[in-house]
């Protein structure tokens, strides 16, 4: 399968001399067409860097990336990429929706009838009809975003670079945008890169994962085996009446990880004990006293903070 997106051995120094340092080393990877893929590192991971170069505005020090066959920062490349950064705007903001649309679709020499349509077709699907003729200034910040999206998209670009695109939403925008974003990419297979430091966004919305630190590609995956042997791990938390009534173990099968009065909370290897017979065991130490009982995987955060915690 021919990659939408071919970055190799991709270094990008700053400074001269002693001062000099690498924010991007050695770095190689490839995306293909209908992917969704989380670029995910601490801060001072190279991301930024990364990102700027894939969207031509640094030039790498050494190595090359491709989009679609194009030299990244051409205007062949430029044409194939949609941009969302959710810390800057594209639109201007005493502009009408539409008129924004109009003139980022004339900018990439979408004219005429065929521009008018996926300007139409964009509003029914990211739900912003009624919001074309209102200035931006007008708009909130979740309207705003989905607007944001639609011009990035207004093009047809066979790859969407959304930075933070839910950034400063609250919970109901968020979950309304990652909607559209995947139903967008669904319909029009079209391939996601997606950087963001709301790991909800990465869970919803990306089924591979690749992780840098100091500019160094760590892992490049599918999301689902990140955890490692994390993935066995399932949390339980119990909700009692009776505070005075203690913990339960069993053979190290049922490790207690902290107690509050009402609250106990246990990790079970799924690999060593079926989570069935652990909640059958709690069950009946906790009898009558048991109100709630709540089953939780390890986090991605905590997966990647794992990662990080000894880094330099």
């Amino acid at each position: 399968m021919i990659s939408s997106l071919n970055a190799k051995n991709i270094i990008k120094t700053f400074g001269s001399g002693d001062k000099a340092f690498n924010a991007v080393n050695d770095l190689s990877f490839e995306l293909f067409p209908g992917e969704s893929v989380a670029f995910l590192g601490p801060n001072g991971a190279g991301k930024s860097t990364t990102i700027k170069i894939l969207c031509g505005i640094l030039s790498p020090t050494y190595g090359n990336a491709e989009i679609n066959g194009f030299k990244v920062g051409s205007l062949e490349a430029n044409k194939q990429l949609g941009l969302v950064f959710g810390t800057r705007s594209q639109l201007f903001m005493h502009m009408t929706v539409f008129q924004c649309l109009d003139l980022i679709a004339e900018i990439y020499f979408l004219t005429g009838t065929e521009k008018k349509v996926r300007i139409f077709e964009l509003a029914e699907l990211f739900e912003i009809n009624s919001l074309l003729e209102k200035r931006v200034r007008t708009l909130s910040l979740g309207q705003r975003m989905r607007c944001e999206v639609v011009a990035a998209l207004v093009h047809k670009p066979k790859i969407l670079l959304a930075d933070e695109p839910t950034i400063g939403l609250d919970i109901i925008a968020k979950n309304s945008l990652r909607e559209l974003i995947q139903r967008w990419r669904i319909e029009e297979k079209s391939t996601l890169l997606l950087t963001s430091h709301d790991l909800s966004d990465v869970e919803v919305l990306c089924d591979r994962c690749i992780l840098i630190d100091h500019g160094i590609k760590k892992y490049d995956g599918k999301l689902s085996a990140l955890k490692g042997n994390l993935a066995e791990l399932r949390r339980i938390q119990i909700t009692v009446a009776d505070g005075s009534i203690p913990t339960f173990s069993k053979e190290n099968l049922i490790h207690s990880l902290d107690k509050e009065e009402f609250i106990h909370r246990y990790e079970v290897k799924t690999s060593k004990f079926a989570i069935s017979e652990a909640l059958s065991q709690l069950s009946k130490h906790y009898g009558d006293n048991l109100q709630d009982i709540k089953i939780s995987e390890v986090s991605l955060e905590e997966v990647l903070a794992q990662r990080y915690q000894d880094r330099s």
